[in-house]
């Protein structure tokens, strides 16, 4: 290991719920802790032999809540319990990344951090590997914030996008960012496709650990004081207290240091059932099939995904989702899995939380 790469240190995110999932991602174990995609890994499993690629082993950490402990423990052995930081209750991603930027600052004082969600995919890990580390040698170099951006393949109105200078390249793809954009309509996406200048946003992002940590200091000093010199057994009190904000309100949005790195590498947030069907490997009627049992008869365009052993049988369906759990079965329109959220909170209001979120 040389004298650089002992001061990267990896930060995966994995405390979310993961409801657009529902009914397998649920409560008591959400979506990174699930084998979404049929390989014999979870997303979290995948997102650690990554970034073993990118960083030392004993530098990848893992921020997550408190109900997860024992999730990660089991599907990360390697990771020492030193390593899982465990929140009492989710508040976004600025505190998560406070809480680890603190940790670390004590730590390695000399630390930079990859910010990496638990939950995505990415098909090209060289490719990936590369980017990071052309990452790390820019903000260890300019002091920088960087996102990584990843070029739009389609006018997507699921994602939030990135405006970037294109005219002033730092080095290796990376411009400054002009403004961070919230979902737009189907137009405004085919704008931002069309102009070159917008990236999608890919929820990834690398600083060095005293480069955020003064950042927070300057745009969200609520939040840094809660976190400068605390001790864990503070937690709680903390969590209370402070403000439930994304760290792209908290700061990427008000900082003049941010830089957004364009990045190819096979990403996909898997944010939707949706998502999921679009990189599947799909049949002669492009159905896309994770069951064991089914018959289907005039059935097209559809995800079908069960973990039981039930046999599926479905006539008559274009464009539907169905998704089979031991308690839970979900028929719904592609189209409409917007709503999907809002089952689950229909379901927890009308047959009990703990059931059916």
């Amino acid at each position: 290991m040389n004298e650089m790469n002992k001061h990267h240190h990896a930060i995966i995110m994995a405390g979310g719920i993961g409801s657009r999932f529902w009914p397998l991602s649920r409560n008591q174990k959400p979506k990174q802790f699930i084998d979404i995609l049929g390989t014999g890994k979870s997303l979290i499993q995948m997102t650690f032999d990554r970034l073993c690629l990118c960083v030392p082993q004993q530098n990848i950490w893992v921020v997550t809540n408190l109900d997860y402990f024992e999730l990660v423990k089991d599907q990360l052995p390697l990771i020492e319990s030193d390593r899982i930081l465990c929140e009492p209750s989710r508040k976004n991603t600025a505190p998560c990344i406070a809480f680890a930027a603190a940790v670390l600052k004590d730590l390695d004082p000399e630390s930079s951090m990859l910010i990496a969600p638990s939950d995505h995919l990415i098909l090209n890990d060289l490719q990936f590997v590369k980017d990071i580390h052309e990452g790390f040698q820019f903000v260890e170099s300019t002091q920088g914030l960087l996102t990584l951006g990843i070029q739009a393949s389609r006018p997507d109105t699921g994602y939030g996008y990135i405006h970037f200078n294109n005219y002033e390249n730092q080095s290796h793809d990376i411009f400054p960012v002009v403004a961070f954009v919230e979902k737009p309509n189907h137009n405004l996406a085919l704008q931002y496709l069309e102009s070159g200048n917008y990236l999608w946003n890919s929820g990834m992002f690398i600083w060095k650990t005293s480069s955020i940590i003064s950042a927070m200091e300057e745009y969200t000093p609520a939040i840094s004081d809660l976190f400068s010199d605390f001790s864990l057994d503070q937690l709680e009190l903390i969590y209370d207290q402070v403000e439930s904000i994304s760290i792209d309100f908290a700061v990427m949005e008000k900082s003049k240091n941010v830089y957004v790195k364009t990045v190819d590498f096979g990403w996909s947030d898997l944010g939707t059932w949706g998502s999921l069907y679009h990189l599947s490997k799909q049949d002669d009627r492009q159905n896309v099939i994770h069951s064991d049992k089914q018959l289907l008869y005039d059935v097209n365009q559809c995800i079908i995904h069960s973990n039981t052993d039930q046999l599926i049988v479905v006539q008559g369906l274009n464009d539907y989702i169905i998704i089979n759990t031991p308690d839970v079965l979900l028929i719904c329109e592609k189209s409409h899995e917007q709503n999907i959220k809002q089952m689950v909170a229909d379901a927890a209001t009308h047959f009990g939380k703990n059931n059916f979120s």
